[in-house]
């Protein structure tokens, strides 16, 4: 929702060096709702890893092919439209790469914000429930380097490229930070460099997939909206958008919230497999007692989770207000033109949205397995190929610059929810030739609390806003399952929500165990 901040003056930009190679950003990319943030993405490792080495890894992937555009420095046109400026040679005085490398001689227990970082707990292994952490929020400052970039408009007026990579090294573990803007990727971008950057620290050159979409926009591809044309598929949610009044209305009151309750909080949260697997089972069991025609139910791990917190949310409010819930949704997996290009990868934004609107009644009288069948039914009908490009053909035919359409109902409680299980990104980073043999020896707190994920893969990761985002609230990112079946769930809400989802949490426990 930050298209609804007003708008600002651009800053001063360098000089254009007419040898630079030019990337253009793409419709997606320029026309996202939170095109000024910037990203950072940690990774904790439970093993030393060799920083130069990283930093090595990752510079020879971005001097290599489609990838430099990763090297670029954003820049915007006159008409607005946002690009990158590669240099033709990385130097030292134009690197490829912003690189910091800290090496801080104690174990990671014994540093005073490092050791709250979020880990599975023991529990979870032992098959206990799910545990409440510090969230992302409360450890920038692991991330961010001073004097680096923190927002779109420090890029614009700097020479900086747009990725910067931050290694920490502990006697006994490693954070590994990358910082981008989030006009230049999305979640399905960080599988995309990680999996890129750990082929090359194996010297696999073969691995390396290709950068897709580089060069060109598939957006290109895409007919603008006609009403008259017979063989597209109308979009389904098309009577249901906000417009007028209504979405004066919804706009007001999320503005009036930022305002008077700027604060928001974060914390993650840790939800054992045996957690996530039985309340899937109870809530399939709800919704096939509910299910007339009794067919059997699918729900994934994702419409439980997203039914779940959608009802504590709404309880949390007070049951008055309906909730809006909007899904992102993958499009390279749901656009064959997408989906066909197997031999590569993409690290732009692909992205588009499903929403479902969920009535008081069903989140607070109803069992779960209703919201969460509610949820997959609303999902079902809107992600088909037809129904995703009839979307797309919307954003288009409105163009760039305008507001993104909200589709449901006015009068509900906005919850934005991003699933990047898919990604599977606790697999896609593979570090493992980065490691500092002699660090497999050390057994501490943190070896022992992730004796089961292989060393050089991350133990625990989040992605959050360099910058506070007052517009984030309501939110819950899931990370997706580490390499011992935990999700991780990072939720933004009221700080004085804390205390009853942690009861939330403990109750729906104490009910499925």
């Amino acid at each position: 929702m930050q298209s609804l901040n007003p708008l600002r003056g651009g800053p001063t930009q360098p000089p254009t060096i007419e040898s630079d190679e030019i990337f253009k950003l793409h419709f997606m990319d320029n026309q996202m709702s939170p095109r000024e943030i910037v990203l950072s993405q940690a990774l904790l490792f439970s093993s030393v890893l060799d920083a130069t080495k990283l930093h090595d890894g990752l510079v020879k992937l971005v001097s290599s092919g489609d990838w430099r555009k990763l090297g670029g420095r954003l820049r915007k046109q006159r008409d607005g439209l946002l690009e990158l400026h590669v240099p033709t040679e990385f130097t030292a005085e134009r690197p490829a790469v912003l690189f910091r490398a800290e090496t801080l001689d104690m174990p990671i227990g014994q540093h005073p914000l490092a050791a709250r970082l979020p880990r599975a707990a023991t529990v979870a292994a032992e098959g206990g429930g799910p545990s409440l952490h510090p969230g992302s929020t409360e450890f920038k400052e692991l991330s961010l380097v001073p004097g680096w970039c923190t927002k779109q408009d420090d890029y614009l007026a700097c020479d900086d490229p747009v990725l910067g990579l931050r290694v920490i090294l502990f006697a006994d573990a490693t954070i590994v930070s990358l910082t981008i803007p989030h006009v230049v990727v999305g979640a399905l971008g960080f599988q995309s460099i990680f999996l890129a950057w750990s082929a090359t620290l194996r010297d696999d050159g073969a691995a390396i997939p290709p950068l897709l979409g580089a060069q060109h926009d598939f957006f290109d591809s895409i007919d603008e909206e006609d009403e008259g044309e017979e063989t597209t598929e109308p979009y389904i949610l098309l009577p249901k958008e906000m417009t007028g009044l209504g979405m004066a209305k919804f706009a007001s009151r999320l503005i009036w919230n930022v305002f008077w309750r700027p604060t928001i909080g974060s914390r993650s949260i840790c939800l054992p497999r045996d957690f996530v697997s039985r309340l899937r089972e109870k809530c399939i069991q709800e919704a096939e007692a509910a299910n007339k025609d009794g067919k059997p139910v699918f729900l994934s791990d994702g419409d439980v989770l997203t039914a779940w917190t959608t009802s504590f949310v709404v309880r949390a409010r007070g049951g008055t207000r309906p909730a809006l819930a909007v899904n992102a949704v993958d499009l390279v997996s749901r656009v064959k033109s997408l989906r066909e290009a197997a031999d590569g990868v993409y690290v732009e934004n692909l992205a588009g949205g499903a929403f479902t609107d969920i009535g008081v009644d069903l989140a607070m009288n109803r069992p779960l397995g209703e919201v969460a069948h509610a949820i997959r039914a609303s999902i079902q009908e809107q992600v088909t190929e037809e129904q995703i490009l009839a979307q797309l053909r919307r954003y288009k035919a409105k163009g760039l610059g305008q507001r993104d359409s909200l589709f449901g109902n006015p009068e509900a409680q906005l919850l934005i929810y991003s699933n990047w299980t898919k990604f599977d990104l606790f697999n896609a980073c593979d570090f493992g030739p980065a490691v500092v043999e002699s660090s497999l020896e050390t057994e501490t707190s943190i070896a022992n609390a992730t004796a089961m994920t292989p060393s050089g893969k991350p133990v625990y990761m989040h992605c959050s806003s360099v910058e506070e985002n007052r517009f984030q609230r309501d939110c819950f990112v899931i990370t997706g399952k580490d390499l011992r079946g935990n999700y991780w769930m990072t939720a933004f809400l009221y700080p004085e929500d804390f205390a009853p989802f942690e009861e939330y949490i403990e109750q729906t426990w104490k009910e499925i165990r």
